[in-house]
């Protein structure tokens, strides 16, 4: 898996680290259970911490039991399972996001680049028919932030208006989670629009240099004056570098507030890891080590 939100292993505990694995085996079972063994693929990072989070401020019953891994059975796993239905939601997410990232693509690239999403779109598109009609309103949103990026994109607007679908999908997404309790909702509404910003900034930063080469639209490029180039200078990337650590360092000082003020019934320090050293470690693989971590979690960019 390569998405971006997720925890900073070395900084958790041995035990935590046992739980976030528990409810990453637990999610992929139930993408296999309810949507057949290749959604598996669609297992990411991020569904995974949007199913920790939803378990976290909710007061479901949690068991841990150990069984044959689906992906690998001669292997044993630890499983989280739960009362209620986070996991189910988190898989059909899963599926959703994969398949609106499939048209994306599809649409964005040649004919023989987007050949393999041509081939998979017909098997994922009657999951994801499956997923819209038992959660029409996860179905709603996906459709709307990919189809407000795509148009976002389309006009080549600036950063804000670019990375607002994101944010207001993880926004709906997470203030969803809160009920009737509307404290607690202000504040998952408030960390899912910042991190919904920071995951497209990411995801735009890291794409930064292949985007400059391929000629394509993204917002950093353009707010910098560097969207007619293809071929970057090494004073032009660091600068490009730099300006992009700077917005997503305030970004991530902006989701930190709210994220303090989310009552938490489990995996509280998991999650903090996640925002406050998962997220930032990811920032600097990417743009000072250059690590490619390619998300699958939010609607796509079009132009990829």
């Amino acid at each position: 898996m390569f998405g971006y939100v997720r925890p900073y292993q070395s900084e958790l505990l041995v035990k935590e680290y046992d739980q976030y694995k528990a409810i990453y085996c637990q999610l992929c079972r139930i993408l296999g259970k309810e949507y057949g063994w290749l959604a598996r693929f669609s297992l990411s990072y991020d569904c995974t911490f949007y199913a920790m989070l939803a378990l976290s401020v909710s007061k479901a019953g949690m068991t841990e039991c150990r069984r044959c891994c689906g992906a690998n059975p001669l292997k044993k796993c630890r499983y989280l399972e739960a009362e209620g239905g986070a996991y189910e939601k988190a898989a059909a997410l899963s599926v959703l996001l994969t398949y609106h990232k499939l048209l994306d693509d599809k649409e964005d690239e040649s004919f023989f680049k987007s050949l393999g999403c041509r081939l998979l779109l017909p098997l994922v598109s009657r999951k994801a028919k499956r997923a819209a009609k038992k959660y029409p309103f996860l179905a709603e949103l996906a459709e709307t932030a990919t189809r407000e990026q795509a148009e976002a994109e389309q006009r080549k607007t600036g950063i804000d208006e670019c990375a607002e679908p994101t944010a207001k999908l993880l926004s709906a997404l997470f203030g969803e989670l809160a009920g009737e309790n509307a404290g607690q909702k202000a504040a998952l509404t408030q960390f899912g629009y910042f991190l919904g910003r920071w995951v497209y900034l990411m995801d735009a930063s890291d794409d930064l240099t292949e985007d400059a080469k391929a000629g394509k639209f993204n917002p950093f490029l353009l707010r910098l004056g560097l969207s007619d180039r293809r071929e970057l200078t090494g004073e032009e990337q660091k600068h490009a570098e730099e300006f992009c650590n700077n917005a997503l360092n305030f970004t991530l000082s902006m989701l930190l507030p709210p994220l303090n003020l989310i009552d938490m019934e489990h995996f509280g320090p998991i999650i903090e890891n996640v925002a406050e050293k998962g997220l930032p470690e990811i920032q600097r693989e990417i743009l000072f080590l250059h690590v490619r971590q390619k998300s699958r979690f939010h609607p796509g960019r079009a132009g990829k």
